[in-house]
C-alpha cells in the first residue's frame, strides 16, 4: 500500500484541504472518506452490485443524493474513475460523502445507506417462526391517512385508494384537521421514505419511538424528522381512537387475506422451486394503500424473514364478481411481491448471462420504471410464476382467468410486450421438465430463449 494525498479546491472559501486516502496496488480505494481527483470527466456508478451508470461530472449537480436501502443484504455503491475502484459501503455510517474534483471544481455524492435493518430476539423468533403475520401497524396507518388527506399530488401520483366506507371514515373523523401544520411539512414528500418506514416506529402512549425489532425500511426516513408534529397531529386528532375503533375492520381485512390468498401454500410451493428459504413471512398493508408495492429480506441471529408492502383485500371488492374471483387477483397483487424474494436471489447466479440476452430492451419493455436488463428479467419472471402456480392449485377455469388477466395486466398496463410469449414459453419449460428439476433450474432455458428471440424481435 502506499498514499496518495488529494488537493481540493473550496469553492465557496477558495482554500485548499488536503486529505489522506488509503490506495490498494490492486487500484481499489478502502478510505473512510471519499476524496476523488478525477483525471476525465467521465466515471460509472454501480449500485447493489447490478446497476450501473455512466455519469459526467460537468452536467452533475453540486450535490446529487444516492439512497441505497437495504433489500436483502448490505447496500453497496462502486464508483470506477481513471482505471480504480472506490467501494462505499457504510462502515457502520449512515452516510457517506464522496467529493469530486475536476478541473478545480468540486462536486460531492451523498449516499445514505441502510444499514442493519433488524433485530431479532429469541422472543420475537419464537413468537413468529413458521408463521405469516399479516399487519396494519398503528404509525404506518397515521401516515397513510395523512397521505389520503393530500386532495391532489398523492391521488394523482399515488393512487390512494379513495372508496369504500373506511376512506369515508377517514374523511369524516380527519378533515378537520387538515389545516394542521404536518400537511405543510410533508408537501410532495416521498411516499416510500414516509409510509414504508412506519412499521419501524410504535407508539408509547402519545409519544412516537422507535421499534424494538425494525430499524428502518428506506434508507431516508423522514418520519425521524417530523416525529413532534405527527404525535401532535395523533394527539389533536385522536387517532388512537380511530385506530381502535376500527381495529376489527383490519383485522377482518387480515383473515380475508389469509383465507383468499393461502399464503402458507405460496410459501410452501416457493420453497420446493427454488434454494431460498426463510422463517417467517411478514405482510403490511393499508385499506387506504395505493399500488406501490415492495419487498425484502432480512436475517438476524440466524432468522430469516420475507417482509412485504402490499394493497390490502378490499382494493379488489367488486360486487359483480365472485369472491374467488376477488381473492385470485389480490393473491397475484402478494405473489408478484413474494416471489422476488427467491426469483431475485437466483437471478443474480445469472447476472451476466441476463444482461447478454437483453442487450436491446426496447422490443421487451416499453414503460418507464424498468431501464435494467434485471430488473426487466425479474419482472417477467415473477409475474410468469403466478401462472405456473395457478395451473397447480387452481381450477382450469381459474387458471385461464389468472393467466388472461396477468398477461394482460403485463402488456397493456405495465409494458411487458412480449410477456404472453415468455409466459407460454416458461409453461412449456415447466410442463416438460424433469420430475426432479425445479423452476430455478429453467433459468439457463428460459434466458436462452430470450436471446434467441431477441435477435428475431
Amino acid at each position: 500500500m502506499f498514499y496518495q494525498i488529494l488537493c481540493l479546491k473550496d469553492k465557496l472559501k477558495l482554500k485548499y484541504i488536503f486529505f489522506i486516502l488509503i490506495i490498494c496496488s490492486s487500484g481499489r480505494v478502502q478510505a473512510s472518506d471519499y476524496y476523488i481527483s478525477l483525471q476525465s470527466a467521465d466515471f460509472t456508478l454501480v449500485t447493489d452490485v447490478f446497476f450501473s451508470q455512466r455519469l459526467d461530472f460537468n452536467s452533475l449537480p453540486e450535490n446529487k443524493t444516492v439512497n441505497l436501502t437495504y433489500w436483502g443484504s448490505s447496500p453497496k455503491a462502486e464508483i470506477k474513475y481513471n482505471g480504480k475502484s472506490l467501494f462505499i459501503s457504510g462502515h457502520d455510517n449512515e452516510i457517506e460523502q464522496v467529493h469530486l474534483e475536476f478541473n478545480q471544481k468540486v462536486k460531492t455524492i451523498t449516499f445514505n445507506i441502510q444499514l442493519n435493518p433488524v433485530r431479532y430476539n429469541k422472543e420475537y423468533i419464537q413468537e413468529h417462526i413458521g408463521k405469516v403475520s399479516v399487519e396494519t401497524p398503528e404509525v404506518y396507518e397515521l401516515n397513510n391517512i395523512i397521505l389520503a388527506l393530500f386532495d391532489k399530488f398523492y391521488h394523482a401520483n399515488y393512487k390512494m385508494y379513495s372508496k369504500g366506507e373506511y376512506y369515508s371514515d377517514v374523511l369524516k373523523w380527519f378533515s378537520p384537521f387538515k389545516d394542521h401544520e404536518i400537511f405543510k411539512k410533508l408537501v410532495n414528500v416521498d411516499y416510500y421514505s414516509f409510509v414504508e418506514n412506519g412499521p419501524a416506529y410504535v407508539f408509547n402512549g402519545d409519544k412516537i419511538e422507535k421499534s424494538s425489532v425494525y430499524k428502518s425500511f428506506r434508507a431516508v426516513d423522514v418520519i425521524k424528522d417530523n416525529i413532534t408534529l405527527l404525535e401532535d397531529f395523533a394527539k389533536k386528532s385522536n387517532f388512537k381512537k380511530f385506530y381502535q375503533q376500527h381495529h376489527e375492520y383490519y383485522l377482518k381485512l387480515s383473515n380475508v387475506f389469509q383465507l383468499g390468498a393461502q399464503p402458507k401454500n405460496i410459501w410452501q410451493w416457493l420453497e420446493s422451486h427454488f434454494p431460498a428459504r426463510y422463517q417467517s413471512y411478514k405482510v403490511f398493508f393499508s385499506p387506504l394503500g395505493p399500488g406501490k408495492n415492495s419487498s425484502r429480506m432480512y436475517a438476524n441471529n440466524g432468522f430469516n424473514e420475507s417482509i412485504m408492502f402490499i394493497v390490502a383485500p378490499n382494493r379488489y371488492e367488486n360486487e359483480r364478481e365472485s369472491f374467488s374471483i376477488q381473492s385470485i387477483k389480490f393473491t397475484r397483487s402478494f405473489f408478484t411481491e413474494i416471489d422476488h424474494t427467491y426469483v431475485n436471489p437466483t437471478s443474480d447466479k445469472y447476472i451476466d448471462d441476463i444482461n447478454a440476452a437483453l442487450v436491446d430492451l426496447k422490443p421487451w419493455y416499453n414503460g418507464g420504471g424498468y431501464n435494467k436488463p434485471y430488473l426487466i428479467f425479474n419482472e417477467y419472471m415473477t409475474w410468469s410464476l403466478v401462472s405456473l402456480y395457478a395451473m397447480e392449485n387452481y381450477s382450469p377455469q381459474e387458471y385461464l382467468f389468472i393467466k388472461k388477466y396477468t398477461e394482460d395486466f403485463m402488456i397493456n398496463k405495465k409494458g411487458f410486450s412480449q410477456f404472453k410469449a415468455f409466459n407460454n414459453e416458461l409453461i412449456r419449460l415447466y410442463n416438460n421438465k424433469s420430475a426432479k428439476e425445479k423452476i430455478a433450474d429453467l433459468y439457463p432455458s428460459i434466458i436462452n430463449w430470450i436471446k434467441n428471440n431477441s435477435k428475431s424481435t
